[in-house]
Formats: structure tokens, sequence, C-alpha cells
């Protein structure tokens, strides 16, 4: 079998017609033999709960030609680009057999992409001081980073105003910092926009999909998935088991918000600078959770930033516990599904792994990974509860789906 094999970061959420045709181009473009996909827990990294679990989104995944679908823990996945990235490389480099990278962009341009890249990782003088500069004038890190950043590069700023862009300035700065052989294939994203509404070419974004669901409006989101997707979506829907409205969320954030005192200030991770205190006070006047996240927005607070900071509050990862998980990165590697090919790269991960490879959420673990394991728990019990037909015990159950 070739040596060569691809590894993407994915959340599938659900997978679409440009996540098949990412894939395809992957695999094309590297020559690869297999593919490895490093998939998002049950909150999503702009901070959402996931449409369907992650078993479910894993089928997606193997019937889209993954070979081996791993978990990105939760702790990690609904979190800002550093930590999400971070952790996902860190995995893939553990995993020990990857080879590649696979990542979409709007403006594919290696140039840039090490250019920004080796300035975020090495911090020259000129970047500390202007980056410090604008701080002091009140702007956000990232819009201050952005804007220190094309002061040295002209066109930094556009670049990075993509979000895949962004993202695979994190997935390069975290191979570089770790000296790690793997190297990165970026694939020109097509269609649409994460955020765009309206559909391109055949292709819609994951977000406008979400819509269609949410409004019941099944049958023009399936025109925009592959059948596969479409099918599993389906066998969701009818047994109950989809997240679409996140307005499920507000009754939650209203009781979680309700019981903090005005004296009050617990540290959840993404919360300082007292946005907890802030969401508490707007969400008095607030109809839904759509109104208190756009009347929460400054230019120091981003909608990610908050949404991410709510589900962590949801589920209680402090700000301390966070930092420890950060620091200490992934503690396991947890298998959510593979295919006969699969089995046999599986085999070959095992001999070499930085991590153990794991498919049930009882193996044995440190303290810390005892943590990470029992947050994800939480997490998912949380997510199970928004749903029509929750089943509590599904992480606790649920074993790696075999294609």
């Amino acid at each position: 079998m070739n040596s060569c094999i691809v590894g993407i970061v994915a959340e599938y959420n659900p997978l679409h017609n440009g996540h098949a045709h990412h894939l395809s181009k992957a695999l094309s473009k590297s020559g690869a033999e297999g593919v490895v996909v490093v998939l998002s827990s049950s909150f999503t990294q702009r901070g959402e709960p996931a449409l369907l679990d992650k078993w479910e989104r894993a089928e997606m995944a193997l019937c889209a030609g993954a070979d081996v679908v791993l978990e990105l823990p939760v702790v990690f996945s609904s979190h800002n680009a550093g930590p999400f990235a971070n952790a996902a490389v860190d995995i893939m480099i553990k995993c020990g057999i990857i080879t590649h990278i696979s990542f979409g962009m709007e403006s594919p341009s290696p140039i840039i992409l090490d250019t920004i890249s080796n300035i975020l990782i090495q911090e020259p003088d000129p970047f500390k001081t202007y980056l410090k500069a604008l701080l002091k004038h009140g702007l956000s890190f990232v819009e201050a980073r952005a804007k220190t950043l094309d002061h040295l590069v002209p066109g930094a700023e556009e670049f990075l105003s993509g979000s895949n862009n962004a993202l695979a300035v994190a997935y390069n700065c975290r191979l570089k910092q770790a000296g790690s052989s793997i190297k990165v294939l970026p694939v020109k994203r097509t269609g649409t926009s994460y955020h765009d509404m309206e559909p391109d070419n055949g292709i819609a974004s994951a977000t406008a999909i979400r819509k269609l669901i949410k409004n019941r409006q099944f049958e023009r989101a399936f025109d925009y998935i592959p059948s596969f997707s479409g099918k599993i979506l389906e066998q969701c829907r009818i047994s109950g088991r989809v997240f679409a409205d996140t307005e499920r969320l507000w009754p939650l954030i209203r009781i979680v918000l309700e019981r903090l005192d005005p004296g009050d200030d617990p540290e959840y991770a993404e919360m300082g600078e007292g946005l907890l205190r802030r969401l508490k006070r707007i969400s008095e006047g607030s109809e839904c959770l759509e109104d208190l996240i756009s009347r929460s927005i400054s230019r120091r607070h981003a909608r990610g930033r908050i949404q991410r900071g709510i589900i962590h509050t949801l589920i209680a990862l402090d700000h301390d516990e966070n930092r420890n998980f950060q620091a200490a990165g992934p503690q396991y590697i947890r298998v959510l599904g593979y295919s006969s090919k699969g089995q046999y790269l599986l085999k070959r991960s095992r001999k070499v792994s930085g991590l153990p490879i794991i498919t049930k959420s009882s193996a044995p673990f440190s303290d810390i990974s005892r943590k990470m394991m029992d947050m994800e728990h939480r997490a998912s019990r949380i997510w199970e509860s928004l749903l029509d037909k929750p089943d509590m015990e599904r992480e606790k159950k649920a074993r790696p789906v075999v294609l």
C-alpha cells in the first residue's frame, strides 16, 4: 500500500457537496491510499451544538471516502482557531502514519501562508510593537493581529478575513512549531463561503443547509448534500435525533445566567473581561438567544467568542481547567469509525502512535485524560438533552461505526 496518508480536520455539520469535492480533490492531488478525518465533537468551533451526533457524522465521512474517523474532544472542538487547530494537528502527528494534511482555502497561496505563519511563530520586534500599539487603542486581539500582519505583509488582513484561510494559518503554525514532516495540501474552496445563505453552482454552505433543515425544508436541503448524507439525515430526523434550532439552548442559558449573583464572576473559558456579567445583564431584556448574542456583540467581543463562551459556561469548562487541557493537549486518540482499509491503517497506527488509541470511553486513563473524557460525557449528555428523543447513555454505549 502507498505510504501516503492524507489527514483532514472537519465538522461535517452536515457533510455537503463542497466537503465531498474537497475530499475527492485531496485524494487526487496527494495520490493518497488512505484518508484519516479528525472530526469535531458535540459542539462546534463556532460555539454551536452539532446538527447530528458524532457517530452519524462519522458515517457520512466514511461514505464519502474516509477510512478512519477520529474524535476531536469537546474541550478543543468548541474553541477558537488556535486550540482547535493545535489539538487536531497534534492528533494527526501522534497517529504516526499521516503524511499530508489537506484543508480548504478561499485563496490558496503557499507563500503568504508560510510568511504569515513564520511571523506569528517568531513574533519579531516590529510585529510586537505594532500589535501592542493597536491593542492600546482598544482593538480586539484578533483585529489588532490582522492589522499588524497587514502592516508587515500587505494583503494579509484580507487574506485572514477568509475563515478557511485563518484556520489554514493555524494548522500550518502548529506543524511548524512541532517540527512535523507532515506536508500541507491546500484545496481551493468552491461555491459559497461558510456564512453565505445562497447556494452557488450546486454547493451551499453548512450554515445555509442547517437553516433549511431548521425551517423543515428538507427536500431543498437534500439538493446540496450527497445522497448518503441525505439518507443518514432522514433517518435521524425520523428518529428525533436532529438538532436544528439553536433557540433550544435559550431556556438552559437563561437558567444558568439567572443563578448568578450580581457579585459572582466565575471564570469560564473565553468568558473573561466581565463578559459573563454583561450577558447576564443583557439577558434580562432579551427575547431569545439570538437577541442576547446580537446585543452582546462589541468590538472586543465577537459573535464566535460569545457563542463559545456560552457553550463553555453551559458545560462548566472553567478557565483554569481549560488552560490545563490546552497545555496538556490531546491525551488519547478515540476512534469514531473505520472502513476495512481503515482497520489496516489503525493496526499500523497502534504500532507507532504517541497516544493510546481507544474505541470505548471506559478505557483506563490518567487523571487529566479522565477529566477530559468526563467533560466529553457531560457535553454529550447536554447535547442529547436538546433532542426530541435523547439517549443519555449514547456516549457510554457507542462503539465505532464500521463501514
